[in-house]
């Protein structure tokens, strides 16, 4: 591809060093207040550049960690995927910070704009060069010398500095809705405790609240197990391969579901809508959902069917909750793999509201969600947005107004 003029491909070496972190164990995240970065938290909690802190070491760990340089970038050299290998971070902070193993550090000898670096090493483009130069399976690695190989676009310093302050504004934007989707998750933990504890010592779990025109009384609620209001779908037939559903396409966090885009017929344990399903492979992935269609799944996905006992929605919500995980989590059976007990599964104690209350408390509690899955959306479309920036600008196929 043609560059602009006064742009340039070069390699990170030819602007800059290559050297490694080291130490930074993880019982020495916190044992003191100096600011560190350990590899695994680029994966996790660092993008493109870094904002905040979340390790803090002791002089005596530091002395065997690698103090960062501000500007310096931070790359992985190991991880899970070759996908994911060789992402990187600026470190753009004037504070004094540490740099712990299995991270390879870039100083920059030129004048350059580290954010800017940070934004283009993360690109689609580097990506893929990344993706190259990996190697290995179950644990990948990149070296140092393929970093400092990767053949980057090198603009005039007054357009990088442009370039980093759009895409940093399109940071903050993500970064308001995020909060917000934060808080609305705050408030929807305090609405299932207030319509679905029931407890003397939660100040938050009302005997009797009034909603909707319905007298919503604990007092009156019974203890039930799982097993005496569902059942597991156990009828097998064949079905579109756009309906099915296995641990793979269920999106964690109750994200709900990727369906496949196929026309080919499948065999596998039916579901109908209403019925609610959950993963059982590694459950605290978190994966349920609320069947909104007919389909089949994978056994490996637990088919809950409801009796005349209980509305649907109101059970979802008593199962996507964190004390229901917590419980089928106690149950599991296998280490790499965990696989959750089916009849432990449905020994789960919870108390049941009549069906009245479960319809009010079930609205109220989906119209939380509906909230939330709104902003989930306007966030994914603010994170294409960046995506179709950064493509646009760090390629210079548009020039930015200096």
């Amino acid at each position: 591809m043609k560059l602009p003029d006064g742009w340039k491909y070069i390699k990170l070496s030819d602007i800059g060093n290559i050297s490694k972190g080291s130490g930074i164990k993880r019982e020495d995240s916190n044992s003191g207040t100096i600011p560190a970065v350990r590899y695994g938290e680029l994966y996790t909690s660092h993008n493109d550049y870094i904002k905040e802190f979340y390790s803090f070491i002791s002089e005596k760990v530091a002395e065997e960690s690698v103090l960062l340089k501000k500007g310096d970038l931070l790359f992985t050299c190991s991880g899970e995927t070759k996908e994911d290998i060789g992402k990187c971070a600026a470190f753009v902070s004037d504070c004094k910070a540490y740099a712990g193993g299995d991270l390879i550090i870039f100083s920059p000898k030129v004048p350059c704009d580290s954010k800017f670096l940070g934004f283009l090493c993360n690109s689609y483009s580097i990506n893929k060069q990344r993706y190259r130069y990996a190697q290995g399976d179950s644990v990948v690695h990149i070296s140092t010398e393929s970093i400092a190989n990767l053949k980057i676009t090198f603009p005039p310093l007054a357009e990088q500095l442009k370039i980093a302050e759009i895409l940093c504004k399109q940071d903050k934007i993500i970064s308001l809705k995020q909060k917000l989707l934060e808080q609305k998750q705050q408030q929807k933990k305090w609405l299932m405790q207030k319509f679905l504890e029931v407890s003397n010592t939660n100040v938050n779990c009302e005997e009797k609240i009034s909603l909707g025109g319905v007298v919503i009384d604990k007092r009156r609620w019974k203890k039930e197990i799982l097993g005496n209001v569902t059942t597991y779908s156990c009828v097998r037939k064949k079905d579109l391969e756009s309906s099915y559903i296995c641990t793979e396409n269920m999106k964690p966090d109750f994200g709900g579901i990727s369906f496949y885009n196929t026309s080919e017929f499948i065999d596998g344990v039916c579901y109908e809508k209403g019925d609610i399903l959950l993963g059982n492979i590694r459950p605290y992935l978190r994966k349920a959902w609320m069947a909104d269609r007919d389909g089949v799944c994978s056994p490996d996905v637990l088919v809950l069917k409801m009796t005349d006992k209980v509305f649907s929605d109101f059970l979802y919500n008593v199962i996507a909750n964190e004390k229901f995980l917590k419980y089928v989590m106690k149950g599991v059976k296998g280490t790499k793999m965990p696989r959750g007990d089916k009849e432990h599964v449905m020994k789960y104690v919870f108390y049941l509201p009549t069906l009245p209350e479960q319809k009010i408390i079930a609205q109220v509690l989906s119209a939380a969600d509906k909230e939330i899955a709104l902003i989930k959306s306007s966030i994914e479309q603010e994170k294409q947005k960046k995506k179709s920036l950064a493509q646009l600008l760090l390629t210079g196929t548009v020039r930015v107004k200096i």
